[in-house]
């Protein structure tokens, strides 16, 4: 009876963690593209894009406590850090959009936890759609 009772809790607790990822895996900000095959680069695109054009002004070498987005090698360097607002997570999580802090403050979501990630960049209101497409296609496809 013991053994019975310990392998239902076991299966319940399985389900339920299949029943989160499932869930997770059906929220369209957070799911890749799976049609997006060919790797979106920081150096080519998103740096020139993205980053030169509305993060740098604050994130530079002047202030980097936040990471310095100011050219695509310290770009690099800043996103491959753990996360300062939310421990356990990293600034970019490659192929993870949801544990990738970077991306969760642009569309201003909470971690897969809860974890609060601060408030939402950029200050004043969320990219473009067609710059927040191009920032998770770049996670999506490796980050790099």
């Amino acid at each position: 009876m013991r053994s019975t009772i310990v392998a239902s809790l076991v299966v319940l607790t399985g389900c339920g963690q299949m029943m989160m990822t499932m869930a997770d895996a059906g929220v369209p900000e957070l799911t890749c593209d799976p049609a997006v095959t060919t790797p979106v680069t920081l150096s080519a695109t998103v740096q020139a894009q993205i980053f030169d054009k509305q993060c740098k002004s604050c994130h530079n070498a002047f202030d980097a406590s936040n990471g310095d987005y100011s050219d695509a090698a310290r770009t690099a360097a800043a996103v491959a850090k753990s996360s300062k607002v939310a421990p356990g997570l990293k600034v970019l999580e490659p192929n993870n959009l949801g544990k990738s802090v970077l991306w969760l403050k642009l569309i201003n979501r909470k971690g897969p936890a809860g974890e609060a990630v601060g408030g939402v960049m950029p200050p004043g209101g969320a990219l473009p759609a067609d710059q927040q497409k191009l920032v998770k296609d770049w996670i999506c496809t490796g980050g790099t």
